[in-house]
C-alpha cells in the first residue's frame, strides 16, 4: 500500500494525483522530469512498487506484446527458445524471425551466449509449469538468458527473479491492473544496468503507458495481494470439483488442465515454485467441439470474453481465438465470485450443454 515513490507531490496525497501532462517546466529538469515519454511522476512510483515486489527494476509498457517486443529489442538473441503458448508471443517471434533472421527453436535445444530461453509459466492456456532454476542454471552455465512471462501467475503467487530469471515480463492489462480497464505491459530485470537501458530505449521505442492507464494500474495494486489469492483459492476449489467423478466428470468434462491437480508432472514443480497458489486460470476439455463452442453462452455468472486476471470471471472457446489449442478447450478465468456460485453455475451450463 505504500510502496513506490513518496514524498513531493505525493506528499499530501492519500491517494496519488492522476498526472496527464506531457512537458514539465524547466525548473523540475534538475528531477527527471522533462517528458512523458522518458518519465512521468506517476508511472514512476508504479515502477519502484513493482521493482519493490518483483526483486529487479521494473520498466512500464504500453501493454504486453509492447513489453514482450522490447525486453527482445534489448537482448538481440540469435536464437530463442520457446515452446507453445501465448499466440501474440509468436506473433512477435515471428517478426524477429523475417526481419532479423532470428531463429526459433524449443526451449530445451542447445543454446550459446546470447540466446535466449523463453519460458511462459503458467503456460497459457493449459498452465502448464516450468522449472524456472533448472533453465537458469543451464543457460548461465553458456551466457543465454532466461525471460519469464509470468502473467498468469503475478506476486504473491510466485517471484521469478530470486530463481535465476533473468526478466520477468508481465501482460499488466491481467493480473497487475485486475479490472478489465487498463492495456499495459512490464518488463523486470534482475540485473539494474539492464533495467536502466530498457528504460532508455522505451524512449526511442516510443512504448510507454499513458497516465491514466498508469494511475489506474497503481491503484489496483493496492488490493493485488487479497485479489490474486482469493482467485486463486476460488480456482482451485472449482478445479477439484471439475476434476472429481462426482462433479464435472459426469458432464461431459474429459481433461481439466490446472497446476493444483496432484497427478500432472509438473504439480511438484509448481508446488515448490509457486507458494502463493497454482493460479486463478484453468482449462478444461469437453467431450465435443460443438459442446465447446456452446458452453461459455450457456453461463450465467462469466462473461464470454477473451482475457483474463480480471474481477469478473470469464469464460472461452479458445480455438476462436487460437488455432493451435484442441477444439474442446475452454479457458476459464476465476474472478472474485463465490466459488460455490461459480460452481453452481458451471454445472447448470454443462447440463444445458448436454440437453441441447
Amino acid at each position: 500500500l505504500d510502496g513506490g515513490e513518496q514524498g513531493g507531490i505525493f506528499e499530501q496525497s492519500v491517494t496519488p494525483p492522476i498526472s496527464m501532462t506531457t512537458t514539465y517546466l524547466a525548473s523540475l529538469h534538475d528531477q527527471g522530469y522533462v517528458y512523458a515519454r522518458d518519465t512521468q511522476p506517476i508511472r514512476t512510483r508504479c515502477e519502484k512498487l513493482i521493482s519493490e515486489l518483483e526483486g529487479g527494476t521494473a520498466v512500464l509498457y504500453a501493454s504486453g506484446l509492447a513489453a514482450t517486443f522490447a525486453t527482445l529489442f534489448h537482448l538481440q538473441p540469435s536464437r530463442v527458445g520457446v515452446r507453445g503458448g501465448y499466440h501474440g508471443t509468436h506473433n512477435v517471434l515471428a517478426l524477429m524471425r523475417d526481419k532479423h533472421q532470428v531463429v526459433i527453436q524449443d526451449i530445451d535445444d542447445e543454446v550459446g551466449e546470447g540466446d535466449v530461453i523463453w519460458l511462459e509459466s503458467p503456460r497459457n492456456p493449459m498452465c502448464e509449469v516450468y522449472d524456472v532454476k533448472h533453465y537458469a542454471s543451464r543457460a548461465r552455465a553458456v551466457g543465454a538468458k532466461v525471460v519469464v512471462d509470468a502473467t498468469m501467475a503475478p506476486p504473491p503467487l510466485q517471484k521469478l527473479i530470486p530463481l535465476g530469471a533473468d526478466v520477468v515480463v508481465h501482460s499488466a492489462t491481467k493480473y497487475y491492473a485486475g479490472h478489465s480497464d487498463v492495456l499495459a505491459g512490464v518488463a523486470i530485470a534482475a540485473d539494474d544496468s539492464v533495467g536502466a537501458a530498457l528504460l532508455s530505449e522505451r524512449s526511442a521505442l516510443g512504448s510507454p503507458p499513458g497516465g491514466l492507464e498508469t494511475w489506474l494500474l497503481l491503484r489496483s495494486m493496492r488490493t493485488m495481494d487479497m485479489r490474486v489469492k482469493r482467485q486463486s483459492e476460488s480456482a482451485t476449489k472449482v478445479v477439484a470439483w471439475l476434476n472429481s467423478e462426482s462433479g464435472g466428470r459426469t458432464l461431459g468434462v474429459e481433461i481439466v488442465h490446472h497446476p493444483s491437480i496432484s497427478s500432472r508432472d509438473d504439480h511438484k514443480v509448481a508446488i515448490a515454485q509457486m507458494p502463493g497458489g497454482c493460479g486463478g486460470v484453468f482449462s478444461i476439455e469437453l467431450d465435443s467441439e460443438d459442446a465447446a463452442k456452446k458452453f461459455p453462452g450457456k453461463l450465467k455468472l462469466f462473461r464470454d470474453a477473451t482475457s483474463l486476471g480480471g474481477v469478473e470471471s470469464l469464460a472461452e472457446w479458445r480455438r476462436k481465438y487460437d488455432s493451435g489449442v484442441p477444439a474442446g478447450l475452454v479457458r476459464m478465468s476465476i474472478g472474485l465470485e463465490d466459488p460455490d456460485d461459480i460452481i453452481q453455475d458451471i454445472e447448470q451450463a454443462l447440463k444445458a450443454v448436454r440437453s441441447a
